[in-house]
């Protein structure tokens, strides 16, 4: 098939939403879809040095880029906070645009709107009137109310953001039209689904927002020798929202009795802050931070820990929960949002979100449970491997594959000479390799 795809955050040299974009577009391409994928100019410098090292693997022509540049004066503003939601309106303009003259010479089949995944921005390929596949997005995740104190700068981070998504989903006919007009929404969580329903979309399926490279694996999951320190890990950029003070709170309510050290990884706009932190919560012989890490040792520490301890109060999930079930960690985790929806609940100990005491003090019992039962450790680790390889990126482009072929109606999308042959062609390397 032909496929154009919307990825305007798209690097295969970064993570998150850069990775995915740039994820979508290569793993399409592998399947042997001809692929048209506009993007900003941003990612160019991570796109073109992997195309041309590994470029010689597709077809000529398999996969081409269009880099669609706004004007300096919406660069400049970009900036600041919410001077993305400036570019990216006027990128997604703009990369409509160009997305028109190609359906004007290329009989594209369906359209994939990848990056960004936020459901209040929606997407202005709606517009091409081609089957539209939206998503994953997330973006109807809230952190709760009642843990306000635990997130630094919550007007800025939170209060502005929900009254942001307020105004367009509520303002913006755009985000509205998105979802009427696309074949399918792929929701990274419940919440988001639940909303997507509710603007009107037709069709919605559950689908996680990450994935990893067959590369992360290791043949099989790899197993750990109990000592007498549980060994914890967080990994994240030092963003409020990803609450570490919460699992400081959490850290220093567990028992006394109890042997364990967490590592920090991860630095961000609250790291000036971590030390004291630490110190605050009497912690300063049991938690290190490291701060920013090469990749290299992010995936050692993996290897090297117990457990992954993470408290984000908002999120759709995160790519750290895969790389460490992927490692056979067991996670402890909170029961909300993605985590809620995708963490196979044999795969660690999710607590409930309640108030800050009484999640912090289920935090606390997960980690003696842990330390104090080192023979479940393995079980767990197990069940998050198994999910994990459900989740590489092979998998997943399967998946999406098998959800589009669905949704393109056969006249439009097999119309021309050898359309059978074609389609049977494409269905047995579905088969073959999956």
């Amino acid at each position: 098939m032909n496929v154009l795809i919307s990825a305007y955050a798209c690097n295969p040299m970064h993570g998150g939403e850069d990775s995915n974009g740039f994820n979508w577009a290569w793993q399409t391409a592998q399947r042997g879809h001809r692929v048209w994928c506009i993007t900003n100019p941003d990612g160019r410098a991570g796109v073109e040095p992997f195309m041309a090292e590994h470029g010689h693997e597709l077809p000529a022509e398999q996969l081409q880029f269009f880099y669609v540049a706004v004007p300096a004066w919406v660069q400049f503003l970009h900036r600041w906070q919410f001077g993305v939601y400036l570019h990216y309106m006027v990128w997604q303009f703009l990369a409509w645009r160009r997305a028109r003259r190609i359906c004007q010479e290329v009989e594209v089949d369906y359209v994939h709107h990848a990056t960004y995944g936020s459901l209040q921005m929606g997407s202005w390929m709606w517009r091409l009137g081609k089957p539209l596949i939206f998503g994953p997005v997330g973006g109807a995740q809230r952190a709760p109310k009642a843990f306000r104190a635990l997130i630094p700068g919550w007007f800025k981070t939170e209060t502005m953001r929900n009254a942001i998504g307020w105004l367009l989903m509520t303002f913006d006919p755009n985000v509205r039209h998105t979802l009427r007009h696309a074949s399918l929404v792929l929701a990274a969580n419940s919440e988001t689904a639940t909303l997507a329903r509710r603007l009107g979309a037709r069709r919605v399926e559950l689908f996680l927002d990450s994935g990893l490279p067959e590369s992360f694996f290791l043949p099989t999951c790899p197993e750990r020798e109990a000592g007498p320190v549980l060994r914890l890990l967080w990994l994240a950029r030092l963003y409020p929202r990803k609450a570490l003070l919460l699992v400081l709170d959490a850290l220093s309510r567990v028992d006394k009795r109890v042997a364990f050290h967490l590592t920090v990884i991860g630095d961000g706009p609250l790291g000036p802050q971590v030390p004291g932190w630490i110190a605050q919560y009497g912690l300063t012989d049991r938690v290190t931070w490291r701060g920013a890490v090469p990749w290299a040792e992010v995936q050692s520490a993996f290897l090297s820990h117990d457990a992954f301890l993470f408290g984000s109060l908002r999120d759709s999930f995160a790519t750290q929960f895969l790389e460490a079930m992927a490692t056979g960690l067991p996670i402890i985790t909170l029961d909300h949002q993605g985590a809620h929806d995708f963490i196979p609940a044999a795969a660690g100990i999710k607590v409930p979100v309640t108030t800050p005491v009484a999640t912090a003090e289920g935090l606390a019992r997960a980690v003696e449970y842990l330390h104090d039962h080192p023979q479940v450790r393995p079980a767990m680790g197990q069940a998050g491997y198994a999910f994990a390889r459900t989740q590489t990126w092979t998998a997943r482009t399967y998946r999406l594959m098998k959800l589009s072929l669905a949704q393109v109606p056969p006249r439009q999308a097999w119309q021309a000479p050898g359309a059978a042959a074609r389609l049977s062609q494409l269905t047995s390397a579905h088969v073959r390799t999956a």
